[in-house]
């Protein structure tokens, strides 16, 4: 039960009108101000002067009216004026405030003593805050109540000295206390202030919860007073409440100030703030909040995690897809995740994917490196970059020259002049450089081979007809397809003897009284001879008629096999015959008597005869 604080209302004095005759002072009390009047004659004007708490350093005012309103009066505990008529003495009085505070659910006893108590009829007692009604009704005999929650405790009932009790408070008792014999009494000085204090407002947490990792979070534990009157209401925020904050339903000890500041961190995503405030009682809890700390990634990942090789570089042949590959970043909110390439010719970036995942973009060696950007929103200026560089594997058709300025191309046969110099230049592009080789023939022989160079020279000094071939240009790289080019050089040279072959000469048969000699003689030769421009020249320089010449091929392009059926002149005619071709003798070739000439059997099985 609450211990009643006060002093009763000094509610009238004396004063004399500018005519020399007494007048009182009233006092009221209506809505937490305090009403001077007096009922003195009207004059020009009043001086007044009022002093709170003892305080007399205020200054006097001019009134031309007979009332003077101090407003909050319950901020002091006393407050005095002085009335001075011009031209006569000051005249001065004292009002002392009685006021009660008691919590919500408790009992509080009010009394004060009133001015007088009527010898017959009702002393009401008044309760006046936003309505004014009667409560309790006391004639000398006994008290009624318009709720039981009301007692009276004044004996005898007549007395002065008025005391009840009111239990089970609420809010809405709270008010202004007073009584008398009618409702006017209700607003009269000398009564008792009941305040009464409910637990503040359940608290609402403010404050920029969205901030960035470093910076300071400042919540406020924003509520308020719920203490009644509404007239001691407003002057309360002045008396700061107290407050109590907790993480995650657990006390912060020494965090009393209505403001939590924090320096944010990354793990403060995982807490839960919340906080009571405190006036004479303790509020509910306010709903939790959770910070929300903003964040750039320390570093972008890319997974999987590329599998690079010595150089630090991803190897893809050229025309396959790369990925996929996913681009992640521990960033809040989100950050957005875009891929871009960059084309080593232009120096470009362009557009790849504008998220995280990179996958199906086809590969071409123009592509240096592909990059992920995380750019965060919150932060304007923040761009992160992971990259990808790339080793991009390719290996180009070859290219070949001869004699510098003039290129070859696939399966091209070139003609060039027996003992001239041929030059031919073999190139091919690629990465990493490849093995050059150059191949002659259908073997695939190598003639020439580099592995440090996109270029592969070789010469041919003088060339001979033993030198037509095909010639092969090919590149290889390990994991790649190998490429090729073909061409084919043509010897051109003139019809001669090949030394290299034996001639052969075979008895023929007989034609009559003549015989016949089958002659192979291997001759070089490109283009091919014209077997009509080979012809026999017998021992005396005749030439010899019903000559049948063919020309058989060989495995040599350039070498042939001019195998002649000659019909010597007579039986017992040797000596030495001439081949001429275009009339240019060849070779010489003796028939003798003593020849030896295969049998018919061997030669069955040796003259082989092709179409010419």
């Amino acid at each position: 039960m609450e211990r009643v604080m006060f002093t009763c209302f000094v509610v009238c004095g004396l004063l004399y009108t500018a005519q020399g005759g007494p007048i009182e002072i009233f006092t009221k009390f209506m809505d937490g101000n305090v009403i001077f009047s007096w009922n003195g004659d009207p004059a020009p004007r009043y001086y007044v002067q009022i002093t709170r708490d003892g305080e007399s350093n205020y200054p006097w005012y001019t009134v031309t009216r007979t009332q003077y309103t101090v407003e909050d009066a319950l901020l002091y505990d006393s407050i005095s004026i002085k009335v001075q008529v011009p031209g006569d003495k000051i005249n001065d009085m004292t009002y002392k405030v009685s006021k009660v505070e008691s919590n919500v659910g408790d009992s509080v006893n009010i009394s004060w003593t009133a001015p007088f108590f009527p010898q017959a009829g009702t002393f009401n007692i008044y309760h006046t805050d936003k309505i004014n009604r009667s409560i309790i009704g006391v004639t000398s005999s006994g008290a009624t109540f318009v709720q039981t929650k009301y007692e009276y405790h004044s004996r005898q009932y007549d007395s002065r000295n008025i005391s009840f009790e009111i239990r089970d408070i609420t809010r809405d008792d709270a008010g202004y206390y007073n009584g008398g014999v009618s409702p006017a009494a209700a607003w009269s000085g000398g009564g008792v202030v009941l305040i009464v204090h409910d637990k503040p407002s359940k608290p609402n947490i403010q404050g920029n919860l969205n901030i960035m990792v470093g910076e300071y979070s400042n919540l406020i534990c924003s509520t308020y007073s719920t203490t009644a009157p509404d007239y001691y209401a407003k002057l309360h925020p002045l008396t700061p409440l107290s407050y109590t904050w907790y993480v995650n339903n657990t006390k912060l000890y020494g965090e009393t100030s209505k403001t939590l500041s924090l320096r944010v961190t990354r793990n403060h995503r995982y807490n839960q703030y919340s906080c009571t405030a405190r006036d004479k009682l303790e509020s509910d809890l306010s709903d939790h909040v959770i910070i929300n700390p903003l964040y750039t990634p320390d570093n972008l990942n890319i997974l999987p995690q590329p599998l690079l090789n010595s150089n630090d570089k991803l190897a893809v042949k050229e025309g396959e897809t790369i990925g996929p590959y996913t681009c992640t970043a521990d960033c809040n909110p989100p950050c957005d995740i875009s891929w871009k390439y960059k084309d080593s010719t232009s120096g470009g970036l362009f557009d790849v994917a504008s998220t995280g995942l990179l996958i199906g973009h086809i590969v071409n060696r123009s592509i240096a490196v592909f990059r992920c950007f995380a750019k965060h929103s919150p932060d304007k200026g923040f761009k992160q970059i992971e990259s990808i560089k790339l080793d991009v594997l390719y290996l180009d058709e070859p290219q070949m020259v001869y004699d510098e300025n003039s290129p070859l191309y696939t399966y091209q046969e070139v003609l060039v002049q027996e003992r001239a110099s041929l030059h031919l230049f073999c190139h091919v592009n690629g990465n990493p450089n490849p093995t050059i080789r150059l191949h002659r023939g259908v073997n695939a022989n190598i003639i020439a081979e580099t592995k440090s160079s996109t270029w592969l020279n070789h010469t041919i000094a003088s060339l001979q007809c033993s030198d037509t071939d095909e010639y092969t240009c090919k590149g290889e790289t390990k994991g790649l397809t190998s490429r090729k080019k073909v061409v084919r050089i043509n010897v051109l040279c003139d019809v001669r003897v090949n030394n290299k072959d034996k001639v052969e000469v075979i008895r023929g048969f007989n034609v009559g009284l003549q015989r016949t000699v089958i002659i192979k003689l291997p001759v070089i030769a490109y283009p091919q001879p014209v077997p009509s421009s080979i012809t026999w020249v017998d021992p005396e320089g005749q030439m010899i008629n019903g000559t049948n010449v063919l020309l058989l091929p060989t495995h040599e392009l350039y070498s042939h096999l001019i195998t002649s059926v000659v019909l010597l002149p007579e039986v017992e005619y040797y000596g030495e015959y001439s081949v001429q071709y275009n009339g240019n003798l060849l070779t010489k070739i003796p028939i003798t008597k003593i020849e030896i000439f295969l049998t018919a059997s061997e030669r069955k099985g040796t003259l082989k005869i092709a179409e010419v």
